[in-house]
């Protein structure tokens, strides 16, 4: 237990000797591609760049994806490479009607690979808070349907 403590110790004396948190948790949702709620870590690079990962939910169907984010003063550029999985959890109940529901669910993007571009603003306060507003959009590629949909986030975390 003290080895423990010790390595905390010195690892938050790291953190807080380097001027800028290195990691983060952010919640976001957003409009109209609904991704609510959207759970991201991100690791800072150092001041200005960070990657990260991210998951969270299209409508009702889960999404993943890995960021990069570029930060220029408080504006915020990010790029993400996503899949959504395909959520056919009941072959047996495949009917005309679920495949309908299925598709205005998951915005028809069941299954389909996606990379998207952000751009917004971030506010990052002293104590580790964190405000984000982004707009932006994504391609997604499916087998049999690709397209574009944009959306807007708006989120809040903790740098740490």
């Amino acid at each position: 237990m003290k080895k423990a403590l010790i390595i905390l110790l010195i690892l938050t004396a790291l953190v807080a000797a380097e001027g800028f948190k290195r990691h983060a948790l952010t919640v976001s949702a957003g409009i109209p591609g609904l991704l609510i709620p959207e759970l991201a870590y991100e690791y800072s690079i150092d001041a200005s760049n960070k990657i990260g990962v991210a998951a969270g939910t299209f409508v009702f169907w889960t999404e993943y994806r890995l960021n990069y984010v570029r930060m220029v003063n408080s504006f915020e550029l990010m790029g993400s490479l996503g899949y959504v999985p395909d959520n056919d959890g009941d072959d047996d109940d495949d009917g005309m009607f679920d495949d309908m529901f299925e598709s205005i669910l998951s915005g028809g993007t069941s299954g389909a690979k996606f990379v998207s571009a952000t751009g917004g603003y971030r506010y990052t306060a002293d104590g580790g808070f964190i405000f984000r507003a982004v707009g932006g959009g994504g391609y997604f590629f499916n087998d049999d349907d690709s397209r574009f949909i944009p959306f807007f986030q708006i989120g809040i975390g903790y740098g740490f």
